[in-house]
């Protein structure tokens, strides 16, 4: 286990001077962390003092959905020994700007889901330094529809039902919930029970008529799953409201989250899905298949074979012995294993991709933004619209009164090719190791 990041002899109070950010005035003369909040107003007395250099003070990167594969591939293990490796997860990706994580469970047999919520649950209700970072975990395989099931093994997906939920509910680790609303009678019911509870409802691998997902909002249906991926159904025919790509884009009460990382989506993509929706409705994830590091070559997971990229780029799902072979001419290409980036890339490909004139494919072509706009969207996106979907109201930004988790980033270059190093990171004001592109 790598020691910590903490200080412990460190003053409870920071004054960050010569940063540049987000808000008025954009050249502010100091930010202050006092405690584990941005204070109102300026510090006398002693304080750590950091000299931004000119560079940007951010709002803490927080990342809807990691999972762990390497980790949970290994099979039943006490929620102790989970606790254990979640605080590794969230040490190694604080390090990397990642100040709120959502840690997502694959479809896997449900002993080791519950066991996984209970580990997340301790690790919730602890007192170490960095415990705060785990935002709870997305029960994602379980509920899916198994059609749709992408990488995960549909040996293990299960119908919606109540009593299943309630199990899951018991743990106490559980934040977000994935449901195909189309996968059993009781859906609606799960989806409500577990929106009464404060659980934020999710749809993904899942193909939903239209109609379904508005019966799905109205019981508590929150957001839609990686929109385009895992995959999304779809449907452009005249009948029951389309499938759930058009109805995701077309109605304003649900979020789509994004995987960012130019392999899942088609960057024109992701620009036509924040033009329809607006940067408001919009968070970008990661969906990192490898929590704290990628492989190299072939791995398994849950019975499901994939290899990394040789040039380290994505994770692909390898064909099952004996399987046709998709046709190269065709666009029924390998299915993907989660991501292989992280959300400093997220947010670095967003700032290049919404700072340049691209053509879209459903919108001929979208305008550049200029560098601050660009900016201020890269990080809602990453950081400030992911806090609102979670009710995280004193995360995501850093303004007064905000909980003082926060990225100094160097960003050099220019329109398109904006290249985005972590400096330093705090959590809840304290300042711990910063590793960038490691």
């Amino acid at each position: 286990m790598s020691s910590s990041p903490w200080n412990p002899d460190a003053p409870s109070a920071v004054r960050i001077r010569g940063a540049r950010t987000l808000g008025e005035p954009r050249d502010a003369a100091e930010v202050v962390f006092r405690g584990s909040w941005v204070a109102k107003e300026g510090l006398a007395g002693p304080a750590i003092d950091v000299d931004a250099e000119g560079d940007w003070l951010l709002p803490g990167w927080i990342d809807l959905q990691v999972n762990d594969l390497a980790w949970l591939s290994q099979g039943l293990r006490s929620p102790a020994e989970h606790a254990a490796r979640i605080r590794d997860v969230v040490r190694y990706q604080s390090e990397r700007g990642v100040t709120g994580i959502v840690l997502a469970t694959v479809a896997a047999p449900i002993e080791e889901v519950i066991a996984y919520l209970e580990g997340a649950a301790a690790v919730q209700a602890g007192r170490e330094p960095l415990d705060g970072v785990l935002l709870g975990v997305l029960v994602e395989g379980t509920f899916m529809n198994p059609a749709f099931s992408g990488a995960h093994n549909p040996a293990h997906v299960r119908p919606p039902g109540v009593e299943l939920l309630d199990r899951l509910l018991a743990t106490g680790g559980l934040r977000l919930l994935n449901v195909a609303p189309e996968a059993s009678e009781e859906a609606l019911d799960v989806i409500a029970r577990a929106s009464e509870r404060g659980i934020i409802v999710g749809c993904g691998h899942a193909k939903p008529s239209g109609d379904r997902v508005r019966e799905a909002v109205r019981a508590g249906l929150r957001y839609v799953i990686h929109l385009g991926n895992g995959p999304t159904g779809s449907s452009l025919k005249g009948f029951a409201g389309g499938g759930l790509m058009e109805e995701a884009l077309r109605n304003d009460d649900v979020f789509a989250t994004v995987i960012a990382d130019g392999i899942h989506l088609d960057r024109r993509i992701v620009r036509d899905i924040i033009a329809r929706k607006e940067i408001e409705r919009v968070a970008a994830l990661s969906d990192a298949g490898f929590a704290m590091g990628f492989p190299r070559g072939e791995f398994s997971a849950f019975g499901v074979h994939g290899e990394a990229s040789t040039d380290g780029r994505y994770l692909r799902v390898l064909p099952q012995e004996g399987a046709q072979l998709p046709n190269p001419l065709s666009s029924d290409v390998a299915m993907l294993f989660g991501s292989a980036v992280g959300m400093r890339e997220v947010f670095e490909n967003l700032l290049n991709w919404l700072s340049v004139e691209m053509e879209g494919i459903h919108t001929r072509r979208h305008a550049a933004l200029p560098f601050d706009e660009a900016l201020r969207a890269a990080s809602a996106l990453t950081s400030g619209n992911p806090a609102r979907l979670l009710g995280e109201a004193e995360r995501g930004h850093l303004r007064p009164g905000a909980r003082a988790d926060a990225v100094l980033a160097r960003i050099r270059g220019g329109p398109g090719e904006y290249g985005v190093e972590v400096r330093d990171v705090w959590v809840g004001g304290r300042r711990i190791k910063a590793r960038s592109n490691a």
